[in-house]
């Protein structure tokens, strides 16, 4: 294939245009690629700089129901772990998180423990006292039971996403990037996609687009029962190391990201989202910060460095919306909530279903075709 021409096939194998660079998109279109597809990734801006870049990026199946979604992001979290073995490390923060709950909520916190371990999830109840003199020394903690999951970690999705776009492309794929989707023609011998510069042919296409998913599925002429949501994501520089783990709390949910930074986030806040969004001065971000320093003494001095304001979707039944559509020949969707969680194993299983058509029973409850193409 050249720079504009991607309708060229080597060899008879299968083409599959891959639309969405972030963390869903990236990990079908390194699965795809590696099995031996021709493979194009289309996004109109650069790998994982969308819901990927705002996401809290909790790798965990911690309150994932029922039972079979439970199960979908335990494999998630352990593919994570293989994919670490195959491409190296440094993107994977293999941490624990620890969670404390309001104390009307502590009952249930102390509940789904319980539920986790009859089902051989690592987790436990500790007293404060043991949770700051082993695990958080410079946290500032209730007197009460804190639940501790020493298996859960967190990831930095970009950085992974940008490693299984470059893996892709080693092997052969071909990146579209800054190009966006302007339509797409579902035929009877393929798909062909009009982008802004140009056109791309090919036997199957892959909607990995997150919060626009919907937006590209209306293109092939399916309604995707899709809710979006805002987020916000506040990071600040911290000398030290004031946080050694994932941390939910009533106020604050807080994780270090990386050497020297900390990224603290809360549902709470996410509520009051506006359009009108003033960035790192917003009062949004200097109220986090608040919190954050009642739950962690040592930021009192920090201040707001970058502020992540994103959207992010959700199927409108709360769980994974993946594989083909079946009145829609060639077209798949790979769009879900926990994207982190769950990405690189959706792209390995998509991945095997577009190419051998085999359906793995850990992903079937959550098949496209549970939503009515229109």
């Amino acid at each position: 294939m050249n720079e504009r021409d991607d309708s060229d096939r080597c060899g008879g194998a299968l083409t599959v245009a891959v639309i969405g660079a972030g963390i869903v998109g990236s990990s079908v279109a390194h699965r795809l690629s590696e099995s031996g597809a021709e493979v194009v990734i289309i996004d109109g801006a650069e790998p994982g700089s969308g819901t990927t870049s705002t996401s809290f990026a909790w790798v965990n199946a911690n309150n994932k129901l029922p039972r079979e979604y439970f199960e979908l992001n335990v494999a998630g979290m352990r593919e994570h772990e293989r994919l670490r073995d195959e491409i190296g490390d440094g993107w994977l923060h293999s941490t624990g998180n620890l969670i404390w709950a309001a104390n009307d909520e502590q009952a249930n916190l102390e509940e789904r423990v319980e539920r986790l371990r009859s089902w051989s999830y690592a987790a436990e109840m500790l007293p404060a006292a043991t949770v700051n003199e082993k695990l958080e020394p410079g946290a500032a903690l209730p007197e009460i039971r804190i639940a501790h999951f020493p298996e859960e970690s967190w990831v930095d999705a970009p950085a992974l996403t940008r490693r299984l776009v470059e893996a892709a492309v080693r092997i052969g794929a071909h990146e579209r990037f800054g190009d966006a989707v302007r339509g797409i023609e579902v035929e009877g011998e393929g798909v062909t996609l009009r982008l802004e510069d140009g056109e791309v042919h090919a036997d199957a296409v892959v909607n990995a687009t997150g919060a626009e998913a919907t937006s590209v599925a209306e293109m092939v002429g399916r309604e995707l029962p899709l809710d979006v949501f805002p987020g916000l994501l506040v990071r600040v520089a911290v000398p030290g190391e004031p946080l050694r783990h994932l941390m939910h709390t009533p106020l604050i949910n807080v994780r270090p990201d990386g050497p020297g930074y900390i990224l603290m986030h809360h549902d709470s806040v996410d509520e009051r989202l506006t359009d009108d969004f003033a960035g790192t001065e917003d009062p949004l971000c200097a109220e986090l910060l608040e919190r954050a320093q009642l739950v962690l003494p040592a930021l009192e001095e920090v201040e707001v460095v970058e502020a992540r304001f994103g959207m992010r979707p959700v199927p409108a039944d709360g769980h994974s919306c993946v594989g083909a559509l079946s009145e829609i020949p060639g077209y798949y969707e790979a769009v879900t909530h926990s994207g982190v969680t769950l990405g690189p194993l959706i792209g390995r299983l998509l991945a095997r279903e577009i190419l051998t058509g085999e359906i793995d029973p850990l992903i079937a409850p959550f098949r496209a075709d549970r939503f009515p193409a229109t």
